[in-house]
C-alpha cells in the first residue's frame, strides 16, 4: 500500500471541534445579552448537567481543568515541597498548578498494559494525583486520590459514569467531547471540598451576591469560567454529548479488538469497563526501531493519519526537572514514551469516524500485520 485510498482521505480534514449547533449559538447569544458573563446561571447549569450526566453530587466550574487541578490541590491542603505522588508518563498540564505551588513531584512508574497509575509507595503527608489516561480509568481508590478525569468523560464502570464516586477534574477545550473556547469542573462527593472550591475560584470571597475585601477568608484566585463558554458546555451536556460519547465508547471498542486480534499493543480495559476513548493508542512496544517505523510508515501511506502525544516521560520533562524527587525507576513509562502513539488527528479523532471509515482502518491494520 503506497497511496492512501480516497475512502479515508477525509480523514486529515478538520471535524472537530464541531461546527455549534442552533442550540449553542442560541445559548451563547444569551449569555452575551444577558451582559452577565461570569458567576451567573449558565454556569450554575453547566454545574448540574455535570452532575447529572456523571452522578456526582457537586460540581464547581472554572476556567479551565488546570485551574480546576490547581484549585482541588490547594483545597487538599498543598504546599510548598508537600510531596505529590503523579505517574511518569502523561500530560505535563496534569501537573502544572503542583508546579506552580512548588510541590516535590514523586514519579512512579505505570502499568505497561494500561499506562495508568500503579499503587505508590505509602508517603505520610503526601497527596496523590492521577490521570485516567485516554479514556481507561486508573485502578486506584478513587475516594483516596485525585483524579485527573479530561479525558474520561463519558467512560462508564459497571453502567455508572467514573466521575460517580471521588473527586475528579474535567476539561472542556476544544480536543475534548464536550467543547468549547476552554472550560473545566471539578466534580466530588465532599460537600465540604465543594464549599472551598468554590471560594478559591472566586479571589477566596466567601460565597455570596456581592463581592468586597472583608467577605474574602482566604487565599484565592481569579478562577471563574466565562459565562459563553459555560452556556456552551451546558447545551452540550444535555444535547450532544450522549451521542458523541457513545461513539467514542463504540469505535474505540471497535478498533481496539483489532489491535488485540493483530498483536499490537493497546490499553487494556478492565472488566465491566466501556471507556469513552479520548485517544487510540497502539505501537510495537520492545520491538526494534525499524520494525516500529515501518509500522507507522505503512499506517501513513494507507491513509490513516497519526499523532504524537506524551513522547517525553514526565521525570525528564525540562520544565519539571527541579520539582522532582530523586531520579525514578520508570522503564514501562520510558517505553511507552518512545514506542506508542495515536491513531487519528486531534482535529480528525477517532470518534468522528464513519462506521465504513473504521471498519477500513481496522481492515489496513490487519493487512499491514500480515505483511509488517
Amino acid at each position: 500500500m503506497t497511496t492512501a485510498p480516497a475512502d479515508l482521505a477525509r480523514l486529515r480534514e478538520r471535524r472537530w471541534p464541531p461546527t455549534p449547533t442552533t442550540s449553542q449559538t442560541h445559548a451563547v447569544e444569551m449569555a452575551m445579552y444577558s451582559r452577565v458573563w461570569t458567576s451567573g446561571r449558565y454556569t450554575q447549569a453547566a454545574e448540574e448537567a455535570l452532575q447529572e450526566v456523571t452522578g456526582a453530587p457537586h460540581a464547581v466550574a472554572f476556567q479551565s481543568c488546570t485551574a480546576a487541578i490547581h484549585a482541588t490541590l490547594l483545597a487538599h491542603g498543598a504546599y510548598q515541597i508537600m510531596p505529590l505522588h503523579t505517574p511518569a508518563f502523561g500530560f505535563a498540564g496534569t501537573l502544572t498548578g503542583a508546579a506552580h505551588i512548588g510541590m516535590r513531584l514523586l514519579y512512579h512508574d505505570v502499568d505497561p498494559d494500561t499506562g495508568n497509575s500503579v499503587d505508590p509507595a505509602p508517603s505520610p503527608y503526601a497527596l496523590v494525583l492521577t490521570p485516567d489516561l485516554h479514556g481507561v480509568p486508573h485502578a486506584l481508590p478513587r475516594r483516596s486520590v485525585i483524579t485527573d478525569a479530561c479525558q474520561s468523560l463519558g467512560t462508564l464502570v459497571d453502567g455508572r459514569h467514573v466521575g460517580a464516586r471521588g473527586t475528579s477534574c474535567w476539561s472542556f477545550s476544544a480536543t475534548k467531547l464536550v467543547s468549547a473556547p476552554d472550560g473545566g469542573a471539578v466534580t466530588t462527593d465532599d460537600e465540604a471540598l465543594a464549599r472551598v472550591l468554590r471560594q478559591l475560584r472566586d479571589y477566596g470571597a466567601e460565597p455570596g451576591e456581592h463581592r468586597a475585601n472583608a467577605l474574602i477568608t482566604r487565599p484565592g484566585h481569579n478562577w471563574r469560567p466565562s459565562e459563553l463558554s459555560m452556556a456552551m458546555v451546558a447545551d452540550q451536556l444535555t444535547d450532544t454529548f450522549p451521542a458523541h460519547a457513545a461513539r467514542a465508547r463504540d469505535v474505540g471498542a471497535r478498533v481496539r479488538e483489532t489491535l488485540a486480534d493483530v498483536g499490537l499493543w493497546h490499553q487494556r480495559v478492565p472488566a465491566g469497563t466501556h471507556p469513552a476513548f479520548h485517544k487510540i493508542r497502539t505501537g510495537l512496544p520492545g520491538e526494534s526501531r525499524a520494525r516500529q517505523k515501518a509500522l507507522r510508515e505503512l499506517l501513513e501511506n494507507a491513509g490513516v493519519p497519526t499523532h504524537d502525544w506524551g513522547t517525553v516521560p514526565l521525570p525528564t520533562h525540562p520544565t519539571f526537572h527541579a520539582h522532582r524527587g530523586d531520579e525514578p525507576h520508570v522503564p514501562a513509562a520510558a517505553t511507552l514514551a518512545a514506542s506508542t502513539f495515536c491513531l487519528g488527528t486531534e482535529l480528525c479523532p477517532p470518534w468522528t469516524w464513519t462506521d465504513e471509515e473504521t471498519d477500513l482502518v481496522c481492515t489496513i491494520l490487519e493487512m499491514i500485520m500480515e505483511s509488517l
